[in-house]
């Protein structure tokens, strides 16, 4: 343990000074926005009921639009306000854990993944199949586990109705020094993204 020992008559604080002099008048002067609405479709082609003003924030709700969950700021361009997209809300991307079957290396059903769990309705007519990215991985296999995925075209079930994306995965396993068909149920995780 450290000691000290102070020896003097006079003992002296030292504080801050008495004024603070905040300089807060750089960047462009007027309101700042703070609305945040929701409207349908592109809001450059709504007429506002409310008052907007530079940095509002709008979010575009009509499911039948490409620019579905759109955000767009309210931006001074060329001394023209005009809503920017700024980003979209949906992320694209879709994980679920499943237990699959192989017999011989290969999923016994096709997995069926909703479109809709995916991306919004509006886009359905637009996408095709092979703008997913489809990775799995194995959870906690007894052995090395080599896969690949197969991802067929997109169809409609015809009892549900839904819109689904079939794949079926080829897999095999290692012992010893060679790889043999992965046979028997195994618990894998999907990641699904649009690219």
């Amino acid at each position: 343990m450290t000691e000290v020992f102070v020896s003097t008559d006079d003992v002296k604080v030292i504080g801050g000074t008495a004024n603070v002099n905040v300089e807060v008048d750089f960047g462009p002067q007027g309101d700042r926005g703070n609305l945040f609405l929701v409207g349908y479709g592109d809001p450059n082609a709504i007429n506002h009921s409310t008052e907007v003003q530079a940095l509002d924030i709008y979010i575009n709700i009509d499911t039948t639009d490409e620019k579905y969950l759109m955000i767009y700021q309210l931006q001074n361009v060329n001394d023209t306000t005009q809503w920017e997209e700024v980003s979209k809300l949906t992320t694209d991307k879709y994980s679920t854990t499943r237990d699959v079957a192989f017999l011989n290396g290969v999923s016994v059903d096709s997995e069926d993944f909703k479109v809709s769990n995916i991306i919004p309705a509006s886009l359905f007519s637009t996408i095709s199949e092979s703008r997913f990215n489809i990775q799995c991985t194995f959870s906690n296999p007894t052995k090395p586990v080599a896969n690949s995925i197969v991802v067929k075209p997109i169809t409609t079930e015809p009892v549900s109705g839904d819109i689904v994306l079939p794949v079926s995965i080829n897999a095999a396993e290692f012992s010893g020094s060679s790889w043999s068909a992965l046979n028997g149920t195994h618990k894998v995780h999907f990641l699904i993204t649009v690219v």
